[in-house]
């Protein structure tokens, strides 16, 4: 039974007596009939509300959460755990409010959402410091540091796990020990302190309670310690004693750690037949093992190796492959931070890409210069048409000239048909002309023929002309959406660095500001995601845009569809980025400032945001009915930043707002001047 739920057994009055019994028998059930517990604290917590019983209310809570969070079912496990939360903060219990929080932590992290898990856990510190409860201090303290070396903090990760071990020997937990000096060992080689690595793999080699798992990792971990400072005998030493103990094991991951650490050492030695052979065997597990977060640390290991040889263009390959496995690792969480430490070889690498791309920008002038001469090979080619068309006509001059020519002969040998000698001339003088005439003709149907094979060759010419041009057009278009793909990541980059850098301030104002601005990001980041993933360039969709927008908002705030619904009445509009964007913007400032400012003291609402066409106007509206707004409010003359951004954006589109704070909060922009994009 959870520590929570026992120290909420207190005596009670007699109406709260069966609360306490289904309490006591779902906790009894919870290790063997999850389901039947569940139901149990569901009862307890039902019958607690109705008698305002809050120790019981906040008991079946925390019991609730724990057996959610063991179903995966971490949303409802969170709502289950911040309902206890609040209760013990106002009861002023310490000590519940420590270990609720240290499981809130679990759950965040367990969702992904590490700033909300490291919030906790540094929240449950210094309570559980406090009241003495070293256990719960150590695992909260442990998990900090996991969170730290999730987003390449591994100096700081190190600092974390060296606290938590001092507790943990303290504690005489020796499984735990084992487990935190294999995390000690790993943050210490990821962060480059190779002799810190060694000493605590050293510690790993010689316990006596860690299994051949443990003891494979850590070989593996010291062999590639020893690639990396270029000791490769002592690599290849440990190399064969992990050799040893692989068929021992019945396990994949160790096998690609193995594989990854030969894939290293064979880079350090050069020997690039070898290296390639244990990579093709790391790629067949790990395609076998679906585990992307193994292929990206394996990855980045590659990279290093080959930085620390000079080859930049192989790190910068690696660096690429594991970008793709990190975007697999994080797909299913949009809001989890990238945050990796930088050094020289990844500054290098940089400057490689900026070469690459530079290329191709040279890549473009070059095609744009193809495409002139094309334009000017069409101008020739319309030229050629123009002259056979000249010519055809003169041909046809002559048939008519003939002709004529016919006709004037039978007239000649008419009127001259008494004198035969004259006739006899004429016929000769016809014959001669006749056979002039007939090579004329023949030479221009011959010139015709040629005439037409070179049209036949430039119209096959520009068939294959034409063909290239597409090609190209296509890859403009992968070019194009991977230009908006860096772009999303690097405004998420930024987006996280501004994140941690509101972690070290201690003025809430100056913390809220930062938030802002990270929303603010956010959206613009957004607008990104949509146009790499859509199928039209520079054409984002509204609905899913918006959507997207006012979910992100309500989970950065925290707060819950239960407390304050979204209604969202979108058409299905594709806009032109130079009105999606200033839109993005002004949605991120109203829904913003709805979630902050109109419900405060009241638990519950609603927020309507409705975007639609009418003829030749786009209207955006964002309503709420909260508390509304002062009586001699005026957006014109506020100095509110964010309705300084609203105007300038509404100036740049030529749009115009009207605002109702009288019921609510009603703002009402409507837009004459707006770019849609045609759908596929």
């Amino acid at each position: 039974m959870p520590a929570t739920a026992q120290q909420a057994y207190n005596w009670q009055p007699a109406d709260t007596a069966q609360v306490n019994n289904w309490l006591l028998q779902a906790a009894t059930k919870t290790n063997t009939q999850a389901s039947a517990a569940l139901g149990l604290a569901q009862k307890a917590y039902t019958a607690a509300e109705q008698i305002n019983y809050t120790n019981g209310v906040a008991a079946a809570s925390v019991l609730m959460g724990g057996l959610l969070s063991n179903g995966k079912d971490y949303l409802a496990a969170t709502t289950c755990l911040e309902k206890a939360k609040l209760i013990y903060q106002n009861a002023g219990n310490e000590v519940l409010l420590a270990q609720v929080l240290k499981q809130l932590g679990d759950v965040y992290a367990a969702r992904s959402y590490f700033r909300q898990s490291s919030d906790s856990y540094r929240e449950a510190v210094p309570l559980l410091r406090k009241t003495g409860q070293t256990k719960i201090l150590s695992d909260c303290t442990e998990g900090i540091g996991t969170i730290a070396a999730t987003f390449g903090r591994y100096k700081n990760a190190a600092i974390f796990f060296q606290r938590s071990l001092i507790m943990k020997q303290g504690l005489h937990e020796e499984k735990g020990i084992s487990a935190l000096i294999t995390k000690l060992s790993l943050a210490h080689l990821n962060a480059r302190q190779y002799d810190s690595a060694l000493y605590f793999i050293e510690q790993l080699k010689h316990a006596t309670d860690v299994d051949a798992y443990v003891i494979t990792e850590a070989l593996s971990n010291e062999s590639m310690v020893y690639s990396f400072t270029g000791k490769l005998l002592k690599a290849d030493s440990v190399l064969q004693l992990a050799d040893k103990k692989l068929p021992l094991l019945n396990n994949n991951a160790e096998k690609i750690k193995i594989c990854i650490a030969k894939t290293v050492y064979g880079m350090a030695k050069e020997d690039k037949t070898f290296a390639k052979l244990y990579f093709d065997s790391t790629a067949r597990l790990l395609a076998g093992s679906r585990n992307p977060e193994m292929a990206f640390t394996g990855f980045n290991y590659l990279a290093e190796i080959n930085s620390i040889k000079g080859d930049y263009k192989t790190a910068y390959n690696m660096l690429r492959q594991a970008e793709i496995y990190k975007d697999l690792y994080r797909t299913d969480n949009i809001d989890r931070l990238k945050a990796e430490g930088e050094n020289a070889s990844e500054i290098s690498l940089q400057q490689k890409e900026i070469e690459y791309l530079n290329l191709l920008n040279k890549l473009k002038a070059s095609q744009l210069g193809k495409e002139a001469f094309q334009r000017l090979a069409l101008l020739r080619e319309n030229i050629i048409k123009d002259s056979s068309i000249a010519k055809q006509e003169l041909m046809m001059l002559a048939m008519e000239t003939e002709t004529n020519l016919r006709t004037k002969q039978w007239q000649q040998e008419k009127e001259l048909s008494l004198s035969l000698s004259r006739e006899n001339k004429l016929k000769q003088q016809l014959l001669l002309d006749e056979r002039s005439n007939k090579r004329i003709l023949w030479l221009m149907l011959l010139g015709t023929g040629l005439l037409g094979t070179v049209i036949y060759y430039q119209y096959q010419k520009q068939k294959k002309k034409n063909s290239i041009i597409k090609k190209q057009a296509v890859e403009l278009e992968v070019l194009n959406k991977e230009i908006h793909h860096r772009v999303k990541n690097n405004l998420q980059v930024i987006s996280s660095m501004l994140d941690l850098q509101s972690q070290t301030l201690t003025d809430e104002r100056g913390k809220a500001i930062i938030k802002e601005g990270i929303q603010r990001v956010q959206s613009m980041a957004f607008i990104h995601q949509n146009l790499y993933q859509g199928n039209v360039v520079n054409s984002v969709n509204m609905n899913e845009y918006i959507k997207m927008l006012s979910n992100h908002l309500f989970q950065t705030y925290n707060i819950g569809t239960d407390k304050i619904e979204l209604h969202t009445r979108i058409e299905n509009l594709n806009l032109h980025t130079d009105t999606a964007i200033p839109l993005g913007m002004i949605l991120n400032e109203l829904i913003s400032n709805a979630l902050k400012y109109a419900f405060k003291g009241r638990e519950s609402g609603a927020v309507w945001v409705t975007m639609k066409k009418n003829d030749n106007e786009l209207l955006l509206q964002v309503k709420d009915n909260g508390v509304g707004l002062q009586k001699d409010f005026n957006p014109h003359h506020t100095s509110s930043f964010g309705y300084e951004i609203i105007k300038a954006f509404l100036q740049k589109m030529k749009a115009r707002m009207n605002v109702d704070g009288s019921h609510g909060t009603d703002v009402q922009i409507i837009i004459s001047k707006f770019k849609t994009t045609a759908r596929l």
